[in-house]
């Protein structure tokens, strides 16, 4: 479990640096403006003077965010998707989802958030509308296998409805692969929710992403400003390798195959 270890700082570095930090991070400071890291500002300031160690703890409260409640509500998504085709229209549906993962997530993503602006809880629904097709076919997929176990026929046999069926015996049996799915998924738009700041359309300006950071360092690492770019990618990456790493783990130990 050594190798969570920097999940775990960052997230107690989200939880509690913003209420010890003397630093309002929305307030310019114009003189005190691409200040290298010391021992009053620990990461350096940014163009605009604003603490950057400030910046990253508010920014890693709304990574974790976005991670995890677009990943849940994914899942969920993905479950009811997967329930309605199994009672109204099959082929209608299953032919759905192969024409929705014929398109770039990203870029479903991208033109969504475009439409919708900037606020917190659509860009996770967003996400979670663009993502879910591709949980949904994995687990139409075991479903599929599951469904031609002696557990489910038995469950058939002896009167249970295909609903009932569903959610009391084939869904409890997906539950490895749902867990596994979930932590890719929070990995996953993590790092599309630091792309879709990067490039202006994720959170909206009052909000701290660590996309947004690394817009920023982009423009300051051209006057030598490394640190405006060298913190936002060690954190990003310091969120998501941990989490590949935990699921590549959860796969191995539950006996999921992700194909």
């Amino acid at each position: 479990m050594l190798r969570l270890a920097p999940l775990v700082f960052c997230l107690c570095f989200a939880l509690f640096v913003p209420f010890f930090s003397p630093y309002d991070p929305l307030n310019s400071a114009l003189e005190s403006a691409k200040l290298a890291p010391s021992l009053v500002h620990l990461f350096g300031t940014d163009l605009l003077g604003r603490d950057l160690f400030t910046q990253i703890a508010y920014a890693l409260r709304n990574s974790f965010f976005v991670g995890f409640i677009s990943a849940f509500l994914t899942v969920i998504l993905a479950i009811l998707f997967v329930l309605l085709a199994r009672c109204f229209f099959y082929s209608f549906f299953i032919r759905s989802l192969d024409a929705l993962l014929a398109f770039p997530s990203l870029l479903l993503v991208m033109f969504f958030q475009s439409l919708f602006g900037g606020s917190l809880f659509i860009l996770c629904l967003v996400i979670a509308l663009s993502h879910f097709a591709f949980i949904a076919k994995l687990l139409d997929s075991e479903l599929n296998t599951l469904m031609k176990s002696d557990f489910y026929l038995c469950a058939i046999l002896l009167g249970s409805s295909k609903f009932k069926a569903f959610y009391k015996d084939l869904l409890p049996a997906c539950v490895n692969l749902l867990v596994v799915l979930f932590v890719l998924t929070v990995a996953h738009t993590i790092g599309n929710e630091a792309t879709l700041s990067f490039f202006g359309l994720g959170l909206s300006l009052d909000e701290f992403s660590l996309g947004r950071l690394l817009d920023d360092g982009s423009r300051g690492i051209f006057i030598g400003a490394w640190w405006l770019i060298f913190w936002p990618v060690l954190f990003l990456l310091m969120l998501i390798l941990p989490l590949l790493s935990l699921a590549s783990n959860l796969q191995d130990k539950l006996g999921v195959s992700i194909a």
